[in-house]
């Protein structure tokens, strides 16, 4: 086999591996590709060119793999990637004009969570029973904290 053959198929290899960890990582399959490749860069040196360049090689992946995986976990390298923003916003914020008793209509299917709108507010409601249709009138049952339990009014 070619030497710029082999060396290709360790570079890919590498190449593969660093993807795997910084750029698109938990899919595998790039990471696996990376590593077949390697292991097969390093089988063909062993082969063509004897076991003192095999282990000679083995050694210099090894070592750059390592210092590969040293300044991939650099913090660094890691903020590039990560979101920066804050969220800080709040989901269903309960106002305190919501109370047990309230009347409303619910928006979309209550399975059990849904949206319905209460006292002109829509905010994200529970309901007791398994399933409530759109557009059914609902009574407000119990209020916790920022959470909203109703019942459909028979």
């Amino acid at each position: 086999m070619d030497l710029l053959f082999i060396i290709l198929l360790l570079l890919v290899g590498m190449v593969l591996l660093v993807l795997e960890l910084v750029a698109i990582p938990g899919t595998g399959i790039p990471g696996i590709a990376g590593v077949g490749l390697t292991i097969w860069g390093i089988y063909e040196v062993f082969v063509e060119y004897g076991s003192t360049w095999g282990f000679g090689v083995l050694i210099f992946e090894v070592v750059i793999c390592v210092v590969l995986l040293a300044w991939s976990l650099r913090s660094k390298t890691w903020k590039r990637f990560s979101l920066e923003e804050k969220i800080d916003s709040k989901v269903n914020v309960v106002s305190s004009s919501i109370k047990v008793g309230d009347t409303g209509k619910s928006v979309t299917r209550l399975a059990p969570m849904g949206t319905a709108i209460i006292n002109d507010e829509r905010v994200e409601v529970f309901t007791t029973t398994s399933f409530v249709n759109p557009d059914t009138p609902l009574v407000v049952e119990q209020v916790e904290g920022n959470k909203i339990r109703v019942k459909p009014i028979e």
